[in-house]
């Protein structure tokens, strides 16, 4: 017998692993290379790029169920394009650039509201930025910003003629605002000229109002370089950086979760060579499957040695990936595997991974669903970061009285009730101390249940703790579902009559808590306790609250 009582919770994350998504319903898409993804809360929409040829195909994957589904657009579909900018704000995409076939680059911009999946294509006032791909394009404050990138000289797309650079247009996409581009005044410490390079937002906060992170790319050469621009100032910074510095490198990604960058994938010089750096050329190179982690609190590599890179155990090496985060997670679809061929046949990934990168969050209040005499049956909101959950027990037992003899210890001890992947679960027994069989729930005793989500870094803190009583023989259970709405007349409550009662209700009470200055003059609460008082009493499963609803006591504790 293994003992699932414990004292307390301390349990943390061990380290960020990542996880791979076995399977996928719906019409996934085709692998590819050069592509672009962003997120709109569970959804991940994925856009163009492409393999035997530049596609202007969107699809979407929902996370919460792992499903791919193909949304039938309508309006100004752009053409098919790679290496462009796509940024979000809220259900407004915006796309920028790209490479729409060979040799041939694009400055067109084009807007998918995805409230409808139509496509709008835009056009600006003021002179826009030239055709480039491998560029960055980043929102912060509603204002979009597109920096460097890689043009074609050459007016015939069979004469590659490129140039590298490191301009930066602005767009002000506030509702209402007449859309033009801006080329701003930039100082400081001005990136080098770059393309394939990565570039996360910092949204604003006390000391600033917002910052862009551009790390790495390409001019002849892979780059690992970092600078920071100030928004406000539109100031470059290339500050010190500590921890163990990844390899130069270029086409891979970056994502911004909490005060993190992740950084994955790409392709990496095969050897660090002098001579060839400095002219601006490289010898060989090679994809990786490499990650790094930018604290950018402390400007401090962090090391990623606790996070398992075997084989079967992260994605393999690749470039021209999409990247993106929902949540606390990191997920990586397709990209290309290194293997040189044609520009426009390479071999492409088809798997699509995430990095969990911390514990789940504590899941929020638990709630009763219902009560018989020797079960509860409790339920509580998802999370979508928990793989499962562990359920935990204890017999509730009163405030023992000053002078009587403590309570046992095994009277304190939670218990590890179960664990399960649902968020409703019935509870009718629970283990005992020492004791391989289990105890069954007792009728008339109160037991409380406290929840903790785990997935692959660990198990996340606890819920607070919620008590529930069994029913006593003959009298009957806790009503269930219990429904609130608002009407011009009050609050409208309604509810499901309890199960397995004996006999018919004869009568419900309702009751309102209430601020304790209301509720002085009817029952004086007692210290740190609410006051209630009944506002309903009748046969009917259901009521109209008019009164006392100035007074009530709102519970802001979950919202």
């Amino acid at each position: 017998f293994r003992s699932r009582f414990r004292q307390r919770s301390t349990k943390m994350a061990a380290s960020i692993k990542w996880r791979k998504i076995l399977s996928c319903s719906g019409p996934a898409p085709r692998p590819r290379h050069g592509h672009r993804a962003v997120a709109i809360k569970d959804l991940i929409i994925i856009f163009g790029g492409g393999n035997e040829g530049i596609v202007d195909e969107l699809h979407v994957l929902n996370t919460a169920t792992n499903q791919w589904f193909a949304p039938a657009v309508r309006g100004d579909i752009p053409n098919g394009c790679a290496a462009f900018g796509f940024v979000c704000d809220g259900v407004r995409l915006l796309v920028f650039g790209g490479m729409v076939e060979y040799g041939k680059y694009s400055n067109d911009l084009y807007e998918l509201l995805a409230s409808r999946w139509e496509w709008r294509r835009l056009t600006p006032l003021g002179t826009p930025p030239c055709p480039r791909l491998g560029h960055s394009f980043n929102l912060v404050s509603q204002k979009a910003f597109i920096f460097a990138g890689l043009a074609n000289d050459s007016a015939d797309p069979k004469i590659n003629i490129p140039r590298y650079m490191n301009d930066m247009h602005t767009l002000d996409i506030k509702e209402g605002k007449t859309l033009q581009w801006d080329c701003p005044r930039m100082f400081g410490a001005i990136p080098l000229a770059r393309e394939s390079h990565s570039c996360v937002s910092i949204p604003p906060k006390d000391d600033h109002q917002g910052k862009l992170v551009v790390y790495g790319g390409m001019n002849g050469c892979r780059l690992g370089d970092l600078y920071t621009l100030d928004i406000a100032s539109m100031f470059w910074t290339k500050p010190e950086l500590s921890g163990v510095t990844p390899l130069p490198r270029s086409l891979h990604s970056a994502v911004l979760i909490k005060n993190k960058m992740y950084v994955f994938g790409g392709w990496v010089p095969l050897a660090i060579d002098v001579e060839n750096r400095a002219s601006g050329q490289e010898r060989e190179w090679k994809c990786t499957n490499t990650l790094a982690c930018l604290n950018l609190d402390t400007l401090t590599w962090e090391s990623m040695s606790g996070c398992d890179m075997s084989e079967d155990s992260s994605p393999r090496a690749r470039a021209g990936h999409s990247a993106v985060a929902v949540d606390t997670r990191m997920y990586i679809w397709s990209g290309r595997d290194g293997y040189r061929k044609a520009w426009n046949n390479q071999v492409c990934c088809k798997d699509l991974w995430f990095l969990e990168t911390e514990v789940p969050p504590a899941p929020a209040r638990i709630q009763l669903v219902r009560a018989n005499t020797k079960s509860l049956e409790i339920s509580w909101p998802a999370q979508s970061t928990a793989e499962e959950y562990i359920v935990e027990i204890q017999k509730f037992q009163p405030p023992a009285p000053a002078k009587s003899e403590p309570q046992k210890a095994e009277n304190l001890l939670w218990s590890e009730v179960t664990r399960t992947k649902q968020t409703t679960v019935l509870i009718n027994d629970f283990p005992q101390t020492g004791v391989a069989k289990r105890q069954e729930l007792q009728p008339g005793v109160a037991y409380r249940f406290r929840v903790s989500g785990v997935n692959a870094c660990g198990v996340g803190p606890l819920s607070d703790v919620a008590a529930f009583k069994t029913c006593l023989p003959g009298f009957p259970g806790a009503p269930s579902a219990i429904r609130i709405s608002k009407g011009s007349d009050g609050a409208h409550l309604s509810w499901d009559p309890p199960v397995n009662t004996p006999g018919s209700v004869s009568e419900y009470s309702v009751y309102l808590a209430v601020k304790n200055s209301a509720a002085l003059a009817v029952a004086p609460p007692a210290s740190g306790q609410l006051a209630f008082i009944r506002v309903y009493c009748g046969a009917a499963p259901s009521c109209v609250v008019t009164t006392q609803l100035g007074q009530a006591h709102i519970d802001v504790t979950n919202k």
